[in-house]
């Protein structure tokens, strides 16, 4: 047996990974990291008594790598013996659809298909290929995007009791060798070398700037800092849950309700009091961001009798004698209302946008992203409107994303001239309660497009395009800014 094979060994059994006997879906893109963990897998099947079967996912992104990807996956599994099974998933109208990114697109479309393959086979585990270089990275980008402690301790070599990380240990650099000692082969994804995903740029530009100008083991550091932080994120969630039995009441029915009491709440250290909100907050049905967080907690310590916020779907938190309440008094719904001050569904906001890059809007719960690129991606039409293309030399940073104002006027792509945005959202049919947390992205000649549905005639593309402005918006992630594990989205 390979040493590099004994030493995944080891670490199975030392963290509980895989138990003897149990059956286990192998995820293989067919690149390095996948095709190593299946072999590695086929070797000690009979070792620790396991049962394997492959699945492999075309996301429909590379068609002229997809096919030789699932061949090679295919051959790989004949050859040990093992069943395989293939599906292909259409990122593209996913994310268009759910109004995602296609990174997150990608992601749950390709959980859903493994959990599929592993209720298909009574399977109990879905081995992936994480290294710890994927680690590394994960936890700058969760940084870069706004995280709390649990999202700083990275990934977990056991997540849900489900999806398994055998390598997440491992540098890509060893696999690599034990791929060449075993003449092993594999494929590149040329995706992963496209600026466009800041996964991407994180691996090719952030990583190795640090490495050269600040840590040369930064890699190292931040898996140890990790480390550091989920013992003590362990350690937190323990003492959150025993607080939040204590100071909550959770009712019954549809929808349910929810008291906090507040003698015994207020008595809390702070980041008990902010886990015990955003536990609250989800279940509750609500995916509440740091603002609302605070706005929650601003309520509960300093908040009048009678107070109170309203949050998504109809949502209302009330503070009444000595209690905070959440309740849907008019069923999950959007619904108007008369809203406080610290109120999230009608608060103007505006931020700066000076270049290229990702942008989080806490109030309206978007994210905006911004991309400089040479060409056209194939397939950009369908995009839209989640993502909208503009003219880059057409349009002056820095940009400014703000909430619709009264007298707001653009002139709409294909429409025959200038249109009140008003006027606008009435023909679309967009509440009047709803638009103010509609972002209006403007430069300093004005409108250059309602995000999320269209853009203004002054940018657009034309023959004489050089460089092309790409602007997305998608949901923040689930809990993103948040402070419990559920408030973890990775990959």
């Amino acid at each position: 047996m390979h040493f590099f094979v004994k030493k995944i060994e080891d670490a199975i059994r030392r963290e509980g990974l895989l138990a003897t006997g149990e059956r286990c879906v192998v995820a293989v893109s067919g690149g390095p990291d996948s095709m190593a963990l299946l072999q590695v897998l086929a070797q000690l099947a009979p070792v620790l008594d396991l049962f394997l079967v492959v699945a492999h996912v075309d996301h429909g992104l590379r068609p002229s790598e997809a096919e030789a990807e699932a061949r090679l996956v295919q051959e790989a599994a004949q050859g040990l013996g093992l069943a395989c099974e293939c599906g292909r998933v259409d990122v593209v109208a996913y994310a268009r659809e759910q109004g995602l990114s296609r990174e997150h697109a990608a992601r749950n479309l390709r959980y859903g298909f493994l959990e599929e393959v592993a209720a298909h086979h009574r399977a109990t585990k879905i081995a992936v290929g994480h290294t710890a270089d994927d680690q590394a990275e994960e936890i700058l980008l969760r940084l870069v995007r706004g995280t709390g402690r649990a999202g700083l301790t990275g990934m977990a070599r056991l997540r849900d009791g489900l999806v398994v990380r055998p390598f997440l240990e491992i540098a890509k650099a060893e696999i690599l060798r034990y791929l060449a000692a075993e003449n092993i082969p594999y494929c590149l994804d040329s995706s992963n070398r496209e600026r466009i995903y800041l996964r991407n740029r994180i691996r090719l530009d952030l990583l190795p700037y640090l490495q050269e100008n600040f840590n040369p083991n930064i890699g190292n550091s931040l898996r140890e800092t990790a480390a550091i932080l989920q013992g003590e994120e362990e350690l937190l969630a323990g003492m959150a849950d025993q607080a939040y039995a204590q100071v909550v009441k959770e009712g019954r029915g549809e929808p349910a309700g929810l008291t906090i009491q507040l003698a015994d709440f207020l008595r809390q250290p702070l980041a008990i009091k902010r886990r015990i909100l955003e536990t609250a907050c989800w279940y509750m049905g609500c995916r509440p961001a740091f603002k609302q967080i605070a706005q929650l907690l601003l309520l509960a310590e300093t908040g009048a009798e009678g107070a109170g916020l309203h949050l998504a779907q109809g949502l209302r938190v009330v503070k009444a004698e000595g209690r905070v309440d959440f309740r849907y008094p008019q069923g999950r719904q959007a619904v108007r209302g008369n809203l406080t001050e610290a109120g999230t569904d009608q608060v103007p906001f505006a931020r700066e946008l000076p270049g290229p890059g990702e942008y989080a809007f806490e109030a309206m719960g978007a994210m905006v992203t911004l991309r400089l690129l040479d060409a056209l991606p194939e397939g950009w039409e369908a995009q839209a409107p989640a993502t909208l293309y503009f003219d880059a030399d057409k349009v002056g940073f820095p940009l400014m994303g703000r909430s619709f104002e009264t007298g707001d006027r653009f002139h709409p792509l294909g429409a025959p001239g200038r249109k009140k945005v008003g006027d606008f959202f009435t023909d679309q049919k967009i509440p009047a309660a709803q638009r103010r947390r509609i972002p209006i992205l403007t430069d300093q000649e004005g409108i250059i497009a309602i995000l999320g549905m269209r853009p203004d005639q002054r940018a657009a593309i034309g023959p004489r395009t050089r460089r092309i402005l790409s602007v997305s918006l998608h949901p923040l992630a689930t809990g993103e800014n948040g402070f419990t594990g559920k408030a973890i989205h990775g990959k």
